[in-house]
């Protein structure tokens, strides 16, 4: 079975469709809302991006039709904080005490969940809490529902590079830390600090450009974003070290690109810390460049086939938040502090059985009354049963006419589902259409005639790409069952905004076909 991977990024969406550890496929486009058009700024930001993936499912055939979301740390709250143990009829309750300490707004605008590890020894317990604003979530359920996809999980990036990881063949035996970047991109950077697979530490890092008017070189670019990313482990590295001085870092497994490797290694090595490179193409495959949006999808399309220590999930919260806050109604509550006498009881059956039979015994002339009106009722037969053979043949002879002119009117026009969607599957790039008209004569023959543009800036190609899209259309076996005759019925240049294009027109003749 297809398994699917979104990834909503800083910048970028990459949708992912898997089949076992082979990706099937993939496609990657900006982030809607980093249009500045004056008409982007008029559409919302959901229609858009719901637009953009249903074309990215229709152009790749994509099947699958369940889900898991993965989401960038900045439409999300993740944090990890110590309480003492307590009993579980207490924990939720101490934990959102302490999670308001630690979140900038008030958790009742929050949908959320969280995981808790237990110390026994300590008699502590680690709380790892993950929310989101509900308007938030409410938005990519309706993103869910609008894609007709049933969605497993909205899952935070970094739990994705978990399962990347563990894809990998990487070992989260202890305390070990995480780090996925792509310095060719300005997809946000994910740090983080598991034991044992349950997080201990998260942070994301913004690898944005510069202002706007101030471009640099690629290059400058790059060094500009090295350098970023050093700072930020630094800061990362020391505060965590502070908030954890028992838990030293054992490894540092690295997903990035090839090129920014080599100064990172040395780097990293000054903190005495091993650092272990994974390998991108024997999780992504061979064929495939690396990216991190494209790691993050293709890890969250394993949410079932390989799983994590992590079980939060936003979804299934939220469904049990308003299933717990909706009113229910219970029926023996309404029984309370009655008690049941058997005398009663039976008096009440009696009176029950009595009403029942004296209703009888009044209906009992009704419907003598009735049978007797039915008795005196005038008997007659059907009129047909009178009429002769020739009469009946005559009927016959009518209704049959009138049934096959019916059926003239159902199959003389043509079925054109099939042959009209091989029209824009056969378009060459640079060529659109412009009109499509179906005149259907009494002979039978059918003529459909496509109008069209062509711009590629220059005559020769343009004419060329007529000739190329003419071409598909006779050697389509579908369109070319129902029209036997394709042709050019004319070519010419028309002027469009001070450039000249091709305009043309194919006309198209068959039989009448109805299915």
């Amino acid at each position: 079975m297809n398994s699917l991977g979104i990834y909503f990024g800083v910048k970028d969406i990459c949708v992912v469709e898997s089949k076992g550890r082979k990706i099937l496929n993939s496609v990657r486009f900006p982030h809607p809302s980093t249009g500045t058009g004056e008409l982007e700024e008029k559409v919302p930001t959901d229609v858009k991006l719901i637009a953009l993936i249903k074309d990215a499912f229709r152009t790749y055939r994509v099947k699958a039709n369940e889900a898991t979301f993965c989401i960038s740390g900045q439409d999300m709250v993740i944090r990890t904080f110590e309480i003492p143990m307590l009993p579980l009829s207490e924990l939720k309750g101490a934990i959102n005490f302490e999670a308001k300490k630690y979140i900038p707004f008030k958790i009742e605008d929050l949908d959320y969940d969280f995981q808790v590890s237990f110390n026994r020894k300590n008699k502590t317990s680690l709380v790892l809490f993950v929310g989101m604003k509900k308007e938030t979530l409410d938005s990519y359920v309706a993103i869910s529902k609008q894609l007709n996809l049933k969605v497993d999980s909205l899952e935070y990036s970094a739990f994705s590079i978990l399962r990347f990881l563990k894809l990998a063949g990487s070992s989260d035996a202890g305390v070990v830390a995480s780090f996925c970047f792509d310095l060719n991109s300005e997809d946000e950077a994910n740090f983080m600090v598991f034991e044992n697979g349950f997080p201990l530490f998260s942070r994301e890092i913004a690898l944005g450009g510069g202002l706007p008017g101030f471009e640099q070189s690629t290059e400058e670019d790059f060094a500009q974003k090295l350098e970023k990313l050093k700072n930020e482990i630094r800061v990362s590295l020391d505060y965590y070290n502070r908030k954890f001085m028992d838990k030293d870092i054992k490894n540092i497994f690295v997903v990035s690109d090839m090129k920014s490797r080599q100064e990172l290694a040395s780097f990293l090595s000054e903190g005495n810390i091993p650092v272990t490179f994974v390998d991108t193409q024997r999780v992504l495959g061979k064929n495939n460049n690396y990216s991190s949006v494209l790691a993050k999808s293709f890890a969250a399309s394993q949410l079932k086939s390989s799983p994590i220590e992590i079980k939060i999930n936003l979804v299934a919260a939220k469904l049990r938040a308003a299933r717990a806050a909706a009113p229910g109604f219970k029926p023996l509550a309404l029984l309370e502090g009655f008690k049941l006498d058997l005398k009663f009881i039976f008096l009440g059956v009696v009176l029950c059985a009595a009403v029942f039979g004296y209703g009888l015994v009044r209906l009992q002339p009704l419907h003598k009354e009735l049978t007797g009106i039915r008795e005196q009722g005038i008997k007659f037969s059907s009129v047909l049963a009178r009429e002769n053979y020739e009469a009946l043949s005559g009927l016959d002879l009518k209704y049959s006419k009138k049934i096959a002119s019916l059926n003239k009117l159902i199959s003389g026009h043509m079925y054109v589902t099939y042959p009209l969607d091989v029209i824009p599957r056969v378009l060459p790039d640079g060529v659109w259409l412009s009109g499509l008209n179906i005149k259907y004569s009494r002979d039978g023959v059918s003529e459909l005639n496509v109008t069209g543009q062509a711009d590629l800036e220059d005559n020769d190609k343009e004419f060329e790409a007529v000739n190329v899209f003419l071409d598909n259309l006779r050697k389509d076996p579908v369109f070319s069952k129902y029209f036997k005759e394709i042709n050019v019925g004319s070519i010419d240049q028309k002027q469009v905004d001070k450039k000249n294009i091709a305009v043309f027109t194919i006309v198209c003749k068959g039989l009448l076909v109805n299915k």
